[in-house]
């Protein structure tokens, strides 16, 4: 993997607890090593650590939140509104950003659980979320009225690097099923960067007319077909030239839409959304890690090279 790159590296949540422990993610020194291997720049996490007395900078607490709308969008399907402080509302706006929600009745953090935003009302600090009823943890939560939200949290897609580097340029989205409710953010921050982007919905899966229609706002050009019978389709699309492919979908989903890139032309930046399993978001729990060429990475924290992931973990 080389150099891994935590997300949270010289944030202000940074040194975390992995450093304290000995296995801090970008810190070859704060992990047992006895030479500094880091690149980052202007950035220093060990002498951070040792500065404040090899103590964690700050921790991410829960919030308690009222939520202001509950309602059924599809079968056990939910679509909730949260009020939250005008300072996590800014924090929440960028792709890939999660949350660890909690109904307040639940003292123990192992009811958390990993929520992607689906939008931010920075106007009036509102977060909307989707929520599939699937368990205990998400049943509570939809029968509370306040929840507890941790976060902000970062790592909902891999790749992140290349919405950062684009400007001016040509972007493909395809997705299917609930992973589209990482769109708006990623949508709205490649739009304020020049960007031209369209989205491509696979039919077969399940959409959210309310992600559809905010993107419709944003005057997106919005297509839908069955990917698995339309294939060409897609190739086309990548032989008029893209510069970043985005795939919101399952390991799978992303995987074949890695398989159509890659046969077109496999210089293309790829980007897709993180479906590993969240439970802590700190890296300490360990439910999130994944094995990648003999190495084991902390999903929630580290990002991953899309094709490597793809091509490695999922094998």
């Amino acid at each position: 993997m080389g150099n891994k790159v935590c997300v949270d590296a010289g944030s202000e949540y940074c040194p975390c607890h992995l450093a304290k422990s000995g296995d801090c993610i970008s810190c070859s020194l704060l992990s047992g090593k006895d030479l500094c291997e880091c690149d980052l720049k202007g950035i220093c996490i060990y002498q951070n650590f040792k500065k404040n007395n090899e103590k964690i900078i700050k921790s991410r607490e829960g919030i308690l939140c009222k939520v202001l709308k509950n309602q059924e969008i599809k079968t056990n399907i939910y679509l909730l509104s949260i009020s939250i402080p005008k300072w996590l509302a800014y924090e929440l706006i960028h792709p890939g950003s999660y949350i660890l929600l909690k109904d307040r009745k639940r003292e123990d953090d192992m009811f958390n659980s990993p929520i992607s935003v689906m939008n931010i009302d920075l106007k009036n600090h509102v977060l909307e979320i989707v929520i599939e009823s699937l368990g205990p943890k998400t049943k509570d939560l939809l029968n509370s009225d306040t929840v507890y939200i941790k976060g902000p949290y970062t790592n909902g897609i891999f790749g992140i690097k290349y919405f950062k580097q684009l400007k001016s340029k040509k972007v493909l989205i395809l997705t299917k099923g609930l992973s589209n409710v990482t769109l708006i953010n990623a949508v709205n921050n490649l739009l304020k960067n020049n960007n031209e982007v369209k989205v491509f919905f696979d039919n077969s899966g399940k959409k959210i007319e309310e992600v559809e229609s905010k993107l419709k706002e944003l005057e997106v050009d919005l297509k839908y077909f069955d990917f698995k019978n339309n294939e060409n389709r897609i190739k086309e699309e990548l032989k008029k030239g893209v510069d970043m492919v985005f795939s919101a979908g399952s390991n799978r989903f992303n995987k074949n839409i890695m398989n159509i890139v890659d046969s077109v032309d496999d210089t293309i930046n790829l980007s897709i959304t993180n479906n590993n399993l969240i439970c802590c978001g700190e890296g300490v729990c360990g439910a999130c890690i994944v094995n990648i060429k003999d190495e084991k990475i902390k999903t929630c924290k580290t990002q991953i090279e899309p094709r490597v992931y793809l091509k490695e973990a999922l094998k």
